[in-house]
């Protein structure tokens, strides 16, 4: 078992000033990763072929985009986003939005595809 306190995480590893997206991986396995999310602006549009993403909006509020919907969500808000789901974030609060994601299978920088509009 690995445990890790989220807000102690979220002190350590802050987002820095000229920073839009810090991400920080906090659990790992092989099959998954729980990563700690901070947005000061927008995420760029974007798809992964093969994770499947479990977003819990700790702080702030903003814009969810999935596909062609837009979603307004608050603290508390938690989304599931499959495989080959486009999608982005736009934080829409005074302070960077917080993330906690748990993906499955494990994090991987190389399955994050940029799209446009």
């Amino acid at each position: 078992m690995v445990l890790t306190d989220l807000l102690a995480q979220l002190e350590r590893n802050p987002i820095g000033p000229g920073e839009d997206l810090r991400i920080t991986r906090l659990v790992e396995s092989h099959e998954m990763s729980g990563l700690l999310v901070q947005v000061r602006g927008s995420i760029p549009l974007h798809f992964h072929k093969r994770t499947q993403e479990i977003v819990h909006l700790m702080r702030g509020e903003g814009i969810v985009q999935l596909g062609a919907e837009r979603i307004p969500v608050k603290t508390g808000a938690v989304m599931r986003i499959p495989p080959g789901q486009v999608h982005t974030f736009t934080n829409q609060g005074p302070s960077p939005a917080v993330f906690f994601v748990v993906t499955t299978p494990r994090w991987d920088e190389q399955d994050r595809f940029v799209t446009t509009p």
